[in-house]
């Protein structure tokens, strides 16, 4: 038949798998033991929608196609002049429809540049001029980041807004860490 390998360490030598000592909490989501560490035994992940974050694509990233971004009016315009940064950087204009935007420009404007440094400059409302390189976040990264770091109850509910339930891609729905 071929060889069969056991062991006493509660380890796999082909998948590289252990276990601690095996136990019925192992395999309760209930338990932090056993849930999965990602979606702590929910089976699911609040995680921000890209259609909720954009939902009129008629609308160009000058008027206000990023529904979060076009609703905070002091910080909205340090927002524009990031995304008409990004835009200089990569090649596309603001001022076209969101839907007619290229699929790598709409996924950088969503998800960022990878920490690649873009030039960002932004003018003030009193005239200055203020000019930086720094990688662009991008609007859903900087959302859940904004999500997960504010201790503000009113800023994660409005957050929460553009936000929806997504199965976990780590234990699938199923809840239970890789190893239950």
């Amino acid at each position: 038949q071929g060889e069969v390998l056991f062991s006493e360490k509660f380890s796999c030598v082909n998948c590289n798998v252990s276990l601690g000592e095996l136990e019925p909490r192992t395999f309760s989501f209930n338990s932090p033991h056993g849930a999965c560490t990602v979606c702590t035994g929910l089976g699911y992940r609040f995680e921000v929608d890209p259609e909720l974050v954009v939902p009129n694509k008629d609308l160009t990233l000058a008027e206000g196609a990023i529904q979060p971004w076009s609703r905070s009016s002091a910080r909205s315009t340090v927002f524009v002049s990031q995304l008409e940064s990004l835009g200089r950087a990569h090649g596309f204009s603001t001022k076209v429809p969101f839907k007619k935007l290229k699929e790598k420009h709409t996924q950088l404007v969503l998800y960022g540049t990878a920490g690649e440094p873009i030039n960002i400059r932004h003018n003030t409302r009193k005239g200055k001029i203020f000019e930086w390189n720094t990688p662009f976040e991008g609007v859903i990264n900087n959302l859940q980041r904004r999500h997960r770091d504010t201790e503000s109850n009113w800023m994660r509910s409005e957050i929460e807004k553009y936000m929806a339930s997504k199965a976990c891609q780590m234990c699938d729905g199923q809840r239970l860490k890789p190893e239950a």
